[in-house]
């Protein structure tokens, strides 16, 4: 093909227009319709048509992109009350669309309305109705441009088919007392489309399109617009009220989405585990809802004072055989003194049962064992609470929770990931202070742990502090997965890259590199107690 002939311009041009999910015939359509209406002869057409076929045919989306149209019943004006009827059409897609509608806040609606739930109509049809009134706290709204915010969720999809949509839709609404009709305004980018074959300007008072240097305007049989069209349709006076809205991949969202990666090794179901670095450090990890600390070898986390030596064995006797037991609760995390010889909560003596709350996350509280007179030297831990970001919505977190939960084969969320859904509260890492310092740490991992150089972001701290965060550990189904997240430190399972996004189920014997820094994941083993 000619680099600088029209065949060129128009396959460029076209290229240009592509959100990248079209089928072949849907190319090949707006090959038809830029061509019409640029004058380009159809051997040029059929040379595009045949680039097309022989580049992009092979990666091209066989999945038909589903369609969003809106009968708005009458044009909004101010002060109506508008009740429009959305119908999706998607019949590549089984599954029950997820569907949230924004409402300018600049308009009166109730987010909560029954009528937005989506009905199926048939196999492939949803219609669902998004009323609201163009009046602002019950005062007409003022004349102007307000927004509606649409994004499709598809929870199960075919191959190679997105999962998530969205459009915007900008209502234009004039003043009552200017006497003007509707108003039909399109603003189109430097390579847009915009098809009006056919249609009835006359039925507005003002009609505005705006294009770039490449944008393409097809008035073909338009009323209103080429006045020396012969074969135009015959005018309708009724107002045309139902529009198509183009739905557009929603690559952020698309983009997060993870990969389950599949490995030789047989799955592992635990509910705790432990990652063992190279230079002895050790991190146990516990997804369960209560962790009890003490002598004894049968709590979670066995405290003694080590090195052994007859001092050490003393101050050890001083701490009960289970000292006190740290649960999660509906107020945040709850600490409670199971001992002869009492605890400090921030260095304050727990009467029975204190709870540190979600206020507190990302402080550290320090918790000392064996406070009363009588014990010569208290051991002393530091606990750490991680939430989600302050501006991330429950409901958000939640969704993505319930996915990566389906894409591993669980049926649904775990009860106490749902509790630190409700808790805005991740994971909780308590540190040895002093004895056993930088040597053994203990994190509860509610929803997420991440992984890297910061104490205060990461759960589980690395040594090399120049990348806060690398990974994020989840407890999916039983089984403990690793997400990477830095695209430019990808960790190693056994020698193999991970790559960004995607989901790894951990077994015991694993070894996984970091940077420099290499750790076996394996069961929980604490230091002294091999």
């Amino acid at each position: 093909m000619d680099q600088q002939g029209p065949a060129a311009r128009l396959f460029n041009l076209v290229k240009g227009q592509l959100e990248g999910n079209e089928d072949l015939q849907q190319i090949e359509n707006q090959i038809t319709v830029v061509a019409h209406a640029c004058n380009i002869p159809q051997e040029v057409v059929a040379e595009v048509v045949a680039e097309f076929r022989a580049q992009f045919a092979p990666a091209v989306s066989t999945v038909a992109t589903p369609r969003l149209l809106v009968d708005w019943g009458e044009l909004p004006q101010v002060g109506y009350q508008v009740r429009p009827e959305f119908s999706l059409l998607c019949p590549a897609y089984s599954a029950r669309p997820e569907i949230q509608i924004k409402v300018d806040r600049d308009l009166d609606h109730d987010a909560n309305d029954p009528l937005r739930r989506p009905q199926i109509d048939e196999p492939g049809l949803w219609t669902f109705h998004v009323p609201f009134r163009m009046t602002t706290e019950r005062v007409n709204c003022r004349p102007g441009h307000y927004l509606l915010d649409v994004e499709i969720t598809f929870r199960e999809a075919p191959a190679d088919a997105p999962r998530f949509y969205r459009c915007r839709i900008r209502l234009n609404v004039p003043d009552l007392n200017d006497g003007q009709g509707g108003v039909l305004e399109i603003d189109g980018d430097g390579q847009s489309m915009v098809n009006l074959q056919g249609y009835n300007l006359k039925q507005f008072s003002k009609v505005v399109l705006k294009g770039g240097e490449d944008s393409v305007i097809n008035l073909q049989n338009a009323i209103g617009g080429d006045d020396g069209e012969v074969d135009a349709p015959p005018v309708d006076d009724q107002l045309v009220t139902t529009f198509e809205y183009q739905l557009k991949v929603n690559t952020e969202k698309q983009s997060r989405l993870p990969t389950v990666t599949p490995t030789t090794d047989r799955r592992a179901y635990l509910d705790a585990a432990g990652l063992v670095f190279e230079d002895g450090r050790r991190t146990l990890i516990y997804a369960r809802p209560r962790l009890t600390f003490g002598r004894s070898r049968d709590n979670d986390v066995v405290l003694r004072f080590l090195p052994r030596s007859a001092e050490n064995d003393t101050n050890s006797r001083n701490l009960s055989r289970t000292h006190c037991v740290a649960e999660v609760v509906p107020e945040g995390i709850e600490i409670r003194d199971e001992s002869r010889t009492g605890i400090e909560l921030n260095y304050s003596v727990v009467r029975e049962r204190e709870v540190v709350t979600t206020h507190h996350t990302g402080e550290v509280t320090p918790i000392q064992l064996g406070v009363t007179g009588t014990v010569p030297t208290p051991l002393t831990l530091e606990m750490m609470t991680f939430g989600p970001d302050r501006y991330a919505e429950r409901d958000e977190l939640e969704f993505w929770h319930e996915l990566y939960s389906e894409m591993v084969g669980a049926r649904s969320l775990s009860r106490l990931a749902r509790e630190s859904l409700s808790l805005q509260l991740d994971a909780v890492r308590y540190d040895r202070v002093e004895n056993l310092k930088d040597e053994e740490s203990y994190v509860l991992l509610l929803r997420e742990a991440l992984i890297g150089g910061s104490p205060n972001q990461a759960a589980i701290v690395l040594n090399d502090h120049s990348i806060p965060v690398q990974a994020r550990l989840l407890h999916l189904d039983r089984t403990f997965w690793i997400e990477p997240l830095s695209e430019t430190n990808l960790p190693l399972i056994n020698g193999n890259p991970v790559p960004v996004r995607s989901l790894t189920p951990l077994s015991p014997g694993m070894k996984i590199q970091f940077g420099e820094e290499t750790a076996i994941f394996d069961r929980p083993t604490q230091l002294y107690l091999d």
